[in-house]
């Protein structure tokens, strides 16, 4: 019995020892936590502020803005508005630019950190009368929360539950007014009833690499990057008509340009750099 413990044992650090066990698996793909951070300060001081910085998706852009100037006039917060589409096309830079052009205060949130009702109701009854809250990745929302959110949206109110059993009781808690921006990468993931109730639905497709070559021009200023037009359009079309990769290549160009002695970010140094 002691020689076959021992066995398993050694076995087991054998396993450990050659990088096949799942434990150690984990541990190579973990990801430093200051190297996210960094990649997302990065992103945030690049991201426009306003709907006229804000390149490509023009039929989104334009009906987005009719939706908040109309908002505007009548002094009340706008529709809430749902935002689908690939990874990296901009629907979180759009949720903050509704926050910036409305001029009010933004709560950010996501789908999988809320999964029971009472996390909503804890957020849902902070916010403050015209605050704009951003659901990103919304679809992986739980059930439990979404049919919370359902009247939290049309109504403007939630109702706790108090005690547990035939004596629990519903109190009503009223909301400020606020709007909802949901953003997902998975539209028919969501539920018919929640989908109903945006107001305004935008779908955000690839950019066109002309597109691309106005965010890199512009974010090449912002970064401090020289690069000329050749450089750009080397970088944009490889891009995969995507801003986020659009923005990580164009660092790693300017990182390549350095190391290897060039000033500028021109056609040859995007080509060998990629």
């Amino acid at each position: 019995m002691e020689d076959g413990d021992a066995r398993r044992e050694q076995t087991d650090r054998d396993r450990y020892a050659d990088g096949s066990s799942d434990a150690t698996a984990r541990i190579v793909d973990a990801r430093p936590e200051p190297l996210d951070d960094e990649e997302r300060r990065i992103e945030a001081a690049l991201r426009p502020r306003k709907l006229a910085d804000f390149p490509g998706q023009t039929r989104v852009r334009d009906q987005l803005a009719l939706v908040l100037e109309a908002a505007r006039r009548r002094g009340t917060p706008p529709d809430h508005v749902l935002l689908s589409g690939p990874p990296g096309l901009g629907k979180t830079t759009l949720a903050m630019i509704v926050a910036s052009e409305l001029e009010a205060p933004i709560r950010i949130t996501s789908g999988p950190a809320i999964q029971h009702a009472g996390d909503l109701a804890a957020i849902l009854s902070s916010l403050t009368e015209g605050e704009v809250l951003f659901l990103d990745e919304i679809h992986r929302m739980s059930r439990a929360a979404e049919e919370m959110l359902y009247l939290a949206m049309e109504d403007f109110r939630v109702d706790v539950i108090v005690g547990k059993g035939p004596g629990a009781t519903a109190i009503p808690l009223e909301l400020p007014v606020f709007t909802v921006v949901g953003a997902t990468t998975r539209a028919g993931l969501l539920p018919a009833p929640l989908r109903d109730r945006f107001g305004f639905t935008g779908h955000l497709d690839f950019y066109a690499t002309q597109d691309l070559e106005r965010i890199l021009t512009r974010n090449a200023v912002l970064l401090e990057v020289e690069a000329v037009p050749e450089g750009i359009a080397e970088i944009a079309g490889r891009s995969r008509g995507t801003p986020r990769i659009a923005n990580r290549l164009l660092r790693r160009v300017r990182d390549w340009a350095q190391v290897h002695g060039r000033s500028v970010v021109d056609g040859d140094a995007a080509h060998a750099a990629l």
